[in-house]
């Protein structure tokens, strides 16, 4: 029998979430779809694999024995996912309805669409950003500086959020995607962490392939659990990511910029943190975070870190 969707989830410490994720996955999938679960592991220490093995014993499990970071986790998967469709999860999620099937009946309708990102919602229901134009340096500049709100069309303000739209890459929370994107434009880059979404979106997009945002298909990401584990790597791969994608995408000066621009950010995080490291353990793990990364800025590794 051959496999209608290979769904793919990277799991690092979020055991309850992970459950959660699963439980609604199996569940609210019309059973006429054939479905192969993967997940990936990256040497949780919460009893992750244990639960797997117990309570969803019909999950194809990937047990890393030390954290490979999201991409190359989900590229582990992929290798040998045999679905038409993949569905890349975060474990944070929740499904709503037969998410699933509903994404796999636009696919089939519409021939021309590649890649869909559905819409997120936050865990209070509210709408979660999930879909943006590409990065550009002037972004980055006032994504650093806390200053979104004067990049609306970033976000596509100009679109009807209600409806359908193409965009230039969706978050990599939930996307539902053709098999046969990955042997056109291959799988993510394992370079990257943090922004390998974009890239993957992006490249799809400038390969003429159609991403297609579609609010009418939700579910809802608890965002960011597993990055509140450990602020080294998520706050260090935010900065070092932003100019890797530069470097592979942009010019030699605009690489240059966006490292400026995260040498004077992280600086100043440096300080703000340092300065309140004292009152709460929190600040203190963010300013040895930023601190971390102040002496890499300008020559950021590969990888996760």
């Amino acid at each position: 029998m051959s496999t209608d969707v290979s769904v793919v989830i990277v799991s690092y410490n979020v055991e309850d979430l992970l459950r959660k994720c699963l439980h609604s996955v199996l569940t609210k999938t019309r059973q006429s779809l054939t479905l192969e679960v993967f997940v990936v592991d990256n040497a949780s220490a919460d009893g992750t694999v244990a639960m797997l093995e117990k309570e969803f014993p019909q999950v194809k499990r990937i047990a890393n024995t030390t954290n490979a970071g999201f991409p190359k986790g989900n590229n582990q998967a992929f290798e040998r996912c045999e679905g038409e469709f993949i569905f890349m999860l975060n474990p944070d999620t929740e499904l709503h309805d037969d998410a699933i099937g509903n994404l796999v009946d636009v696919m089939r309708e519409r021939n021309d669409i590649a890649l869909i990102g559905p819409k997120l919602l936050n865990t209070d229901g509210s709408l979660q950003h999930s879909f943006w134009r590409a990065w550009t340096v002037w972004w980055v500049f006032l994504d650093s500086f806390h200053l979104r709100k004067l990049t609306p069309k970033r976000f596509y303000s100009d679109k009807n959020r209600n409806e359908p739209f193409d965009a230039d890459t969706v978050s990599g929370a939930a996307i539902f995607f053709r098999r046969a994107v990955m042997e056109k434009i291959g799988m993510l880059d394992e370079k990257l962490f943090w922004i390998e979404d974009a890239d993957f979106c992006w490249r799809a997009v400038c390969a003429g392939l159609k991403l297609v945002y579609w609010p009418k298909i939700a579910l809802t990401h608890h965002v960011g659990q597993s990055a509140k584990k450990s602020y080294v790597i998520s706050l260090s791969n935010q900065i070092f990511n932003k100019i890797k994608y530069f470097r592979k995408h942009g010019s030699a000066f605009q690489t240059f910029l966006v490292k400026l621009i995260s040498c004077v950010h992280v600086t100043y995080k440096l300080l703000i943190f340092g300065i309140l490291a004292p009152f709460r353990p929190v600040f203190a793990a963010k300013a040895r975070a930023y601190a971390y990364t102040w002496t890499r800025v300008f020559n950021p590794p590969d990888g996760i870190q």
